[in-house]
């Protein structure tokens, strides 16, 4: 039986291990392979993170992708090309006076023959021409062109005043007029802009025994509401069909 050593004795430390082998360093107390650690025992386990943020920011991000899909395919739809297939329809012989460069500005390039007439009056004739926009080429929003001709008036300047007069006295909007230059004898446009998009400008112009309007009509699409088309742009267009009906009469 070993006895203690005595008081003020040490044991002897055990030899060192050979060169190049290292005790094996027990570190608490292993579990044998295969072996699971026993509740209390082992190093303690890392704390389990929380995959909340990973699910939240997926779910934001198809969120933001399913709201850029939407806005992308309500942005085609509303800017996608308005009006309808190029028709072959017959107007009236004046009617081909207007190029159809002219109608490319107004963005109406497509003949309207149910809107389209001519008529004898008891002195002169007077003809009405109709356009539409074509699919595919005049663009989104809405536009139509409609072009009135009276010729032969025996009293030109009145008929002048009193189409001026209706455009002006229209209650459904608020209509502006302002001289035009340069234009005929006398020429006028009336710019009449409404509660809603919709916007309409006719010039009138007066050559000798002829008086012709321009109409020109429609809005502009936006991505949720129809905006106004810029006043610049319809005035543009209609004086250009106005300089050549008066350049051939």
């Amino acid at each position: 039986m070993n006895q203690p050593p005595p008081h003020g004795w040490h044991q002897q430390p055990p030899p060192p291990p050979p060169q190049g082998w290292q005790p094996q360093q027990q570190q608490g107390w292993q579990p044998q392979p295969g072996h699971p650690h026993q509740p209390g025992w082992g190093p303690p386990r890392p704390p389990v993170k929380s995959k909340a943020p990973l699910v939240v920011g997926i779910l934001f991000g198809v969120l933001a992708l399913g709201g850029a899909i939407t806005a992308l395919v309500i942005h085609l739809n509303v800017n996608g090309s308005s009006g309808s297939p190029k028709r072959t329809d017959k107007l009236p012989a004046a009617c081909g006076n207007v190029s159809e460069a002219a109608l490319a500005k107004a963005r109406t390039t497509n003949p309207n023959g149910l809107a389209s007439r001519e008529s004898k009056l008891a002195r002169g004739t007077h003809t009405t021409c109709g356009w539409n926009q074509t699919k595919g080429v005049d663009g989104s929003g809405q536009r139509s062109t409609t072009v009135f001709v009276s010729r032969g008036q025996q009293d030109a300047e009145s008929e002048f005043d009193r189409i001026v007069g209706q455009n002006m006295a229209d209650t459904q909007s608020t209509p502006r007029q302002k001289p035009l230059e340069g234009l005929g004898d006398e020429a006028t446009a009336v710019l009449a802009e409404t509660n809603s998009a919709f916007t309409e400008l006719s010039v009138v112009v007066r050559k000798g025994d002829t008086v012709a309007e321009v109409d020109i009509s429609g809005w502009d699409a936006g991505l949720f509401t129809n905006s106004k088309p810029d006043p610049a742009e319809l005035e543009a267009a209609a004086k250009g069909i106005a300089e050549e009906l008066v350049a051939k009469l």
